[in-house]
């Protein structure tokens, strides 16, 4: 609550205490569940003659490789963001306008005349839209470039995203590697005698299950870090002097907070975010 005189007066402590424990517990289940499948199933994968007939090395390494190179894009990213915060807005907004144009252009040239049509209807939308919000860009570069300074002020937390973002990388090696073996174990084909082709059955019990481990751990590392910036740059905007190093103690406290009474209750909401996930993916099949 803020007083008169323009200073803060902080709230009442909370308790401090593990919230939702169960479902941090489940996260540590599932972790446990698909290492077991992983090392049990793996073979299965990378034999001479898979049961499917697929070779999956190439897109074991395929994946890897973009990984890396994921990895190495969103570091320039960061770099570019934090330089030219009002450019980046400007030229998204712009590049959508040519995108919804240049279909346009394409759906009239090739004669689908519906398409093109559709393609000029969201080219005036955009039109409109960035007549109306191109004004506010002023604003919107305020916001980015004070969130830069914060992050700048505490770029510990970079490295924290990074740690992160190379534990979803190893999860989802992880996860290729059981979801392949299973794969390989229930997958079901039976020769039509009146037709060339063969009749494959998926077993969606377990891919939903593979889908649901996936997206769950996805979630709670994504979140996390989400949770850790929120608290150093909370601690940033009400106490400057508690953050003001790369490595200061609102990025250890946020941290520390993040993975120890707040991890419960991040799983909590990870799992409900994975199910819908989890539910849409097999939809898609």
């Amino acid at each position: 609550m803020a007083e008169s005189d323009g200073q803060w007066e902080k709230g009442e402590k909370q308790e401090t205490r593990c919230r939702d424990p169960l479902f941090a517990l489940l996260l540590y289940c599932n972790v446990g569940a698909l290492i077991g499948v992983a090392a049990a199933y793996a073979d299965k994968a990378f034999t001479d003659e898979t049961v499917s007939g697929y070779e999956y090395e190439g897109y074991l390494y395929a994946a890897l490789i973009c990984g890396g190179i994921a990895l190495v894009f969103s570091a320039l990213m960061m770099a570019l963001m934090m330089a030219i915060p009002q450019f980046l807005i400007k030229v998204s907004l712009i590049f959508m306008i040519g995108l919804t144009g240049f279909w346009m252009v394409i759906a009239f040239a090739s004669g689908a005349i519906g398409i093109g049509i559709m393609g000029a209807i969201f080219f005036a939308l955009m039109l409109c839209y960035a007549r109306a919000v191109w004004g506010r860009i002023p604003f919107a570069t305020a916001n980015l470039v004070t969130s830069g300074t914060a992050i700048k002020s505490n770029c510990g937390v970079t490295i924290i995203a990074y740690i992160f973002g190379a534990l979803a990388f190893g999860w989802s090696a992880l996860w290729t590697v059981a979801f392949l073996g299973v794969w390989e174990q229930t997958y079901d084909c039976e020769d039509d005698e009146d037709s060339k082709y063969s009749n494959c059955n998926t077993n969606y019990g377990y891919l939903f299950l593979l889908f649901l481990s996936f997206y769950f751990t996805h979630q709670v590392l994504q979140n996390c870090v989400h949770v850790t910036v929120a608290g150093v740059v909370g601690t940033w905007w009400f106490a400057p002097e508690e953050s003001s190093n790369c490595c200061s103690s609102a990025v250890r406290d946020s941290f520390i907070r993040t993975v120890t009474t707040s991890f419960g209750s991040i799983c909590f909401g990870s799992l409900l975010v994975a199910i819908v996930q989890a539910l849409r993916a097999i939809a898609n099949q």
